[in-house]
């Protein structure tokens, strides 16, 4: 006889809740208005994350980075070289911006750091201050008046370090320079005349002279600016970048060396290292004419 009642399967037995456990709690059946709202929690979300992509330049266009109390530098803890270096930078750049410079006035403060320091007598700081600030007046007469980017404002920080010191020394200051001598070695005297006399166009034969110091160990003097990583631009001087004119691919030279170099930007540097004299291309373009590899680098 056959029994018709059903046998549980292994199923049935698995959806039965065990006896004694929770109720699984029921789930709400979704609204339209559930997806509405998650949907507005997203974009919230999204504006938040965003923000500082849409609101930045409206709410900071006025403001740069700045400089706390803390971490500024006090005038009276400069030295005199530093701090005739900060007037004459602030001289240098109105000149160069077609301002204005207030002479007499420029001339009272540089005057007060050299008595401060008992330099000179009162008719020989006066002599020399109005000589110094008429120098750049003068120069700034003969510039385009377009001002100055990136390179002439490192040149202009140089140049008045550079103006500084020899008002200190015309007066009987004596600078700390770094005490090292010329390395070790024979190192050929590189002369500016050699590298920039003559019309360069590209594409050309270099002078003999200028090729006889190609792969030879010379010793360079000038001034260094900075141009990325490790490489620096050497100059003979530091006006023409000052007022607008850079200098032409024979008037200066590629310096490679440390980037610690950095620190002898406002200042003239001898550099000893191996010379090359070609055009070096990159992507059809002459990007440099005299490269100098440094393998020391003094304080002139």
């Amino acid at each position: 006889m056959t029994d018709d009642r059903e046998t549980p399967s292994a199923k049935d037995d698995a959806e039965e809740p065990a006896k004694g456990a929770a109720p699984e709690p029921k789930k709400r059946a979704k609204s339209p208005l559930d997806g509405v709202m998650r949907g507005l929690v997203l974009i919230g979300l999204g504006v938040l994350v965003t923000a500082p992509l849409w609101c930045q330049n409206p709410q900071t266009q006025n403001f740069q980075r700045t400089t706390f109390r803390a971490d500024r530098e006090d005038p009276e803890d400069q030295g005199t070289e530093e701090a005739l270096a900060t007037i004459i930078e602030g001289v240098i750049r109105k000149a160069a911006s077609d301002q204005e410079v207030e002479e007499v006035e420029v001339m009272r403060d540089l005057s007060t750091v050299l008595a401060d320091a008992h330099l000179g007598s009162a008719s020989q700081r006066a002599e020399k201050t109005d000589a110094l600030i008429g120098n750049i007046v003068a120069r700034a007469a003969e510039a385009d008046g377009r001002g100055y980017g990136e390179m002439q404002d490192q040149a202009i920080r140089g140049q008045a370090r550079l103006m500084a010191r020899n008002l200190i020394t015309e007066l009987g200051g004596v600078l700390e320079l770094d005490a090292e001598g010329q390395p070790e070695g024979e190192w050929e005297p590189m002369a500016w005349p050699t590298l920039r006399g003559f019309e360069y166009e590209e594409g050309m034969d270099l002078p003999a002279q200028v090729t006889a110091l190609d792969g030879k160990d010379v010793m360079a003097w000038g001034y260094l600016l900075y141009l990325e990583e490790d490489q620096f631009l050497l100059v003979e001087s530091l006006w023409s970048c000052c007022f607008g004119r850079p200098p032409d691919i024979h008037e200066a030279i590629v310096v490679r060396g440390d980037p610690s170099l950095r620190r002898m930007e406002s200042q003239g540097v001898r550099v000893y290292g191996r010379f090359e004299a070609s055009e070096e291309r990159e992507e059809g373009y002459v990007t440099s004419l005299y490269r100098l590899d440094a393998e020391h680098v003094r304080p002139m």
